[in-house]
This record gives structure tokens, sequence and C-alpha cells, in this order.
């Protein structure tokens, strides 16, 4: 059964583009904002006059439809003709605007024949562009996806692939993946990818999997990003594949195992698979080296998204007091915590510095800058890659700083503001991952510390904190576009230092703090206001700096500053802090939609470590048990790295 939705194209236009929403039922129409029509009125007039001409062109435009005429071009399909108006086909599509404005034979007699189209399709779609009325359904949004991408008409393209993109499931998800790439449509290509990567154990039992081409098939199993747990789950999705067609598909064996990662299988695992092999093709054989389990993670280069976990990683020791009173024992203040167990392991031993900067990039966690115990300031990088269990030290930054910001966007990392010997720092810089070096980039308008810091897309966030520069606690939030280089202020409206801050999909959450609706200066010795007050509270903020309802934060079971925060599989962590002056080890966390923060059983000084103030909290992504302990395997075997090359025939 056909619905429509109809919506007047002003009532669009005033709502910026939601016409697309994403909450319309299956079969209803979807509605677009109107051609752009030229607007010659005065300021004074401006408004009523462009919504004058908007209503006017939109009724104008139903009207010419409904009584066809002047049309000067006419489109067949499946016998049927449909007469319509040649310079408004050629306004929204390249296909038409080429094909009346050239020499073709359409051009002279404007006559269009539209092969292998079915007429009530191409009904709809004129529809659509004379009213900005689409029929959607699940029954026709795939054909009708197929016509606007063949007739190129961009904006009825992207309504109907968003209406497929939210409709993707296990059921449809892998038909769509190939109408995306047969019409090499990105967005719905990508949509459909990430879901298959989630899910591809289940879709790959899928009856649709083995109709995947070569093409698609190899881009799927030679990602990183598959949800699997083992490679040995790549390789049967590889078995089913070629088994599916074995005339035309067993050929391509050798050229599908090369994107099988052999030395993240175990022993059991790889013995397996040589007997499967044996079934597939008696003639191919397995390449072999000694390894360990360094050698495997070496050979077997990255691993894929599933076979890794979640740990949290809290930093304590934050003040030089403690590491001046720190005993010979307490040199590792970094530990792991596993969320789901409560199980706890420390990290390799790192010597101790007061407020370094955390930051972490998938199995990386780096240390940069601090305090040395003698008062010196550090400008070292040291890199902890999980998966070796080891730190390095990385090349050092430009400038020594402790307390300042340091975080994580787009394979670099960024060190920003701070404090060393010479005061206040307002420069910053950033450290590219892949090429191991450090550049200056656009120094802070202001100096601050102690501010809540978060990357979101392609920006990092710096929300309140203490501005050296002007000995006042900063009413704003300043935020970095790091494609730009460039710093732009938001007013916040209040005083807000020592809070904590996550991104969400849709924002960023900020967490307590010492909060002021009032402008408040530091008291004479530099230390914290004591007109300021630690909150419970929090609110959420959009891209762009302004603070929204979308999301409600309930409050904190007691007022926290500078706690720890980060998010773990959907989850929001605040580990530590301080809570009326003194330092609070408790654990809570909170799932966007529920009401209230949850206590978590254990503290952090459960397993009886010495009550210190978390500093900064971080995911690190870890090895899941399995391959943990077969990646840190000190002893040498003989492992399959691949697939052998043929032998010469005799």
């Amino acid at each position: 059964m056909w619905t429509r939705w109809i919506t007047p194209y002003y009532a669009l236009l005033e709502r910026g583009r939601e016409g697309i929403s994403g909450h319309h039922a299956p079969g209803r129409g979807i509605m677009d904002p109107p051609l752009a029509c030229a607007e010659t009125a005065g300021k004074a007039d401006g408004p009523e006059t462009s919504m004058s001409l908007r209503s006017c062109f939109s009724q104008g435009l139903k009207q010419l439809h409904h009584t066809q005429e002047l049309c000067n071009a006419t489109l067949v399909a499946g016998g049927k003709r449909f007469p319509c108006n040649r310079a408004l086909l050629a306004s929204v599509s390249p296909y038409f605007q080429a094909m009346f404005s050239s020499g073709f034979k359409e051009s002279r007699d404007g006559e269009v024949l539209l092969k292998d189209m079915d007429p009530g399709i191409l009904q709809n779609l004129l529809s659509y562009l004379y009213s900005g009325e689409l029929t959607l359904s699940p029954e026709n949004a795939e054909e009708v996806f197929v016509a606007t991408s063949r007739l190129q008409l961009k904006p009825a393209l992207a309504l109907v692939s968003r209406y497929l993109m939210e409709r993707i499931s296990l059921e449809s998800c892998l038909r769509l993946y190939m109408l995306a790439h047969d019409h090499n449509h990105r967005t719905l290509l990508r949509g459909t990818l990430d879901y298959l990567q989630i899910h591809f154990g289940t879709l790959s039992h899928h009856k649709d999997f083995p109709c995947l081409d070569l093409e698609a098939f190899v881009s799927i199993i030679s990602s990183d990003r598959l949800a699997v747990a083992s490679e040995m789950d790549v390789f049967q999705a590889i078995q089913r594949w070629v088994v599916a067609m074995p005339a035309d598909r067993l050929s391509t064996l050798r050229t599908l195992l090369q994107h099988l990662r052999f030395p993240l299988l175990t022993q059991d695992e790889t013995a397996h698979l040589q007997v499967d092999l044996a079934m597939l093709d008696p003639q191919l054989e397995l390449q072999w080296e000694e390894l360990d389990g360094a050698g495997r993670l070496q050979q077997g280069r990255v691993l894929r998204q599933g076979m890794y976990q979640e740990r949290i990683v809290c930093i304590r020791v934050p003040r030089l007091g403690d590491i001046l009173s720190a005993s010979d024992e307490e040199d590792c203040y970094l530990e792991c915590l596993n969320p789901a167990t409560g199980s706890r392991t420390k990290l390799p031993p790192l010597p101790l510095v007061a407020l370094p900067g955390c930051s972490v990039l998938e199995h990386r966690l780096y240390i940069s800058g601090g305090k040395h115990p003698d008062g010196s300031y550090s400008q070292a990088l040291q890199e902890y890659n999980s998966l070796a269990d080891v730190w390095h030290q990385l090349p050092a930054m430009s400038t020594p700083r402790s307390v300042h910001m340091f975080l994580t966007c787009q394979q670099k990392l960024f060190a920003l503001s701070g404090w060393n010997d010479s005061g206040p720092l307002a420069s910053a810089e950033s450290f590219d991952v892949a090429r191991q070096v450090w550049s200056p980039i656009a120094s802070l308008p202001i100096t601050l510390r102690f501010s809540a810091s978060v990357p979101y897309k392609a920006k990092l966030y710096l929300i309140g904190g203490d501005a050296d520069s002007v000995a006042v606690v900063y009413q704003g939030i300043l935020i970095y576009d790091i494609h730009l280089d460039t710093w732009a202020q938001v007013p916040l409206g209040c005083c807000l230092h020592g809070a904590s801050a996550v991104a969400l999909e849709t924002g960023i959450c900020v967490i307590g703090g010492f909060f002021s609706k009032k402008a408040t200066h530091l008291s004479p010795n530099r230390t914290f206001s004591p007109h300021l007050q630690c909150t419970s509270k929090g609110f959420f903020f959009l891209e762009s700096g302004v603070i929204s309802q979308e999301v409600a934060i309930p409050p904190l079971p007691l007022p926290l500053a500078f706690a720890g925060a980060t998010v773990s599989q959907g989850k929001v962590y605040l580990m530590g802090g301080v809570c009326a002056s003194r330092t609070h080890d408790a654990i809570y966390h909170w799932e966007p939609g529920e009401v209230a923060w949850t206590q978590y059983p254990e503290s952090l000084t459960g397993q009886g470590a010495l009550v210190r103030r978390v500093l900064k909290c971080v995911t690190l992504k870890v090895a899941n048990p399995k391959l943990d302990a077969l990646l840190r395997d000190p002893c040498i075997c003989r492992v399959a790295i691949g697939a052998a090359e043929p032998k010469p025939p005799c």
C-alpha cells in the first residue's frame, strides 16, 4: 500500500532541509527542497518576497506538470510517453544536460527512449522534479536508486540512498553493498561496508554472500575492520565463497589467500586450515618460517578489529609531591582495568613524572612531557604498544611542557599549551605518527591549564580552564580545526575548570569540575579560587560548541573535579577525582539513555594500591586473550606465513 507525506516547499526550506529526516515510515513520500530560484528583492522586504517566490515556484511547477504545458521533450519508458520540460531536466541532471545540449538525436527530436526502466518509477521521479515529492517504500527504493543513479538525479539520489542506509539489515546488507558497488555510490558503499564488517560472522553465511564478485569480495576480506575474533573466520569465508562456484573461482584461491594473515593462526587452526586447503587444491602448499610471538606480529601486519578488546588505562601520581614521596616499589603508575571483569594489570615500568600528557591511538598509548622529581620539565614522548607489551621512546617535543592538553586526532598527536620554566605556554605542536615528525601549529589565543579537552571529528576542544595570561578562569571553549590550523572561541557563559569531557557520536559530554556563573579571578597564590564550587552536573554540546539538550546527562552522586573520563563499550566511565578538596577513589559509569550513574563494584584502591588522584584515563585496545598469548610467546616455532609459490612443471 502506497502512502504519501506531503510537506509545503516553504516549510521544508524554513526547516533547513529536514525533509530527509530518518523518522518517516516505510512507503511514505519524502520531500526535498525545491530548486533554487533568483531573489532580487531588497533586504527590507527579502523574507516576504522570498516566501512568495518559493510558493509561486512550487505551485507553478505543479500546475505545469498537471496541465503538461510548455513541454518540449518526451521521455519514453515501457511504451508510455511522459511530456516534460528539457530545461527542468537539464538543470538537475548532468545526464539530460549533456543529452539536450549536444548534437545527439534526442537533442534535435526532443524524445528520449529509456530502455529497461519501469514507467511507474519514471513517473515517480518526474513527480519529484515538479513537486519535490518522492514516494519510497521498501519494495521500490532499490529500483528508484538504480534509476536516479542512471539519470544522474543527484538530489533524488541523496534522498533514496539515505532512505536505504537507514534500513540496512542482515537481510538487505549484501544486496545493498553490491548495488552501491555497481553504481560506485561511495556513501551507500561506506555505510553497507561498515555494517558488513561489524556483522561479518553472520553475513558470511548469508545466501547472498557467494554472489559477491571477486573485486568486492577482496575489498572485504582485506579490511582491517572486520569484527572477527580469529583469522580462521576469514579463511572459512574464503572457503565458502570458492566452493559456491568452484569451476570459476578455484583459480583465484592463491590470490585470496594473500589477504589471509596466516601468522595470526594458532597451531591447531593452521592444522585445520591445511586439511581444508588440501580438499580445495591438493597441489597448494604453505610457506613456513621459524618465528616467535614478536615475529608473528611483524609478519601478520595488523590485527582485525574484532581481535581486540578494550582496557581502561589509569594514570596516577599526578603531583610532584607524590613523586618525591614515592618508594622504589612504586615505579609504575599506569594500570590497565578490564571493565568487564574488574581485573587489573600493571604496564611495564616508566620513570615517574608529574602531570604528563596522556593519549591513545588504537593499541598504542602515548605519554608526553611532565615534570621530573628534580623540578626540570620533560619534552620526551613515550609509546607503549599493547601487542608487544613494550615502551619505545619516540622523537621528543620541541618544547618541554607539563600540565598540557594532549590529544589524538586523525593519526596525529597534539600537545597544547601547558607550563615550563619560562611560565605559561601558548605554543602548540603536532606529531605525525606515520612520519614520526613533530611540527608547530597555530598557538592558542590564550594560555590554558586544567581545561577539559577532547577530540571530536576533525577538531580539538578545550573547555574552560585556568587562563594564566589574564589570571581568571576561562569562560569559553577553544576549538582548533586541524585542517585549517586555526583556533576559534565560543562563549561558555560560565567559569569552569577541572571538568572532564568525552566525545559521543553526536557531540561532547562535559562532566563535573569547579563551576561558577560569574567571572572568577584566581586567588593571589595562583591556586583555584575558593569562590568556585565543585559541581556534580554536566552538559552536552554539539560540534559548533552550542550547548544542546539532545543528550541528558544525569548528575553525579557527588560533586567531582579532576576525574579521569573515557568511553568503553558505549559507556562513559568517570574515575577518581577530587571531592571537597579530598581525593576520591570511586569509579562510576553511565550510558546515554540511563537516568543515573552506577558505581562500579570496586574502587581505584580495591586491590590495596596507594590512594592517588587519577589524572587521566584512556581506552586502549589490547589483543584478545588467545592472540595475546600467541603474540607474547617467546618460543620459536614453525609458523605458516602464506601460500608457497607453485612448483614449475617438470
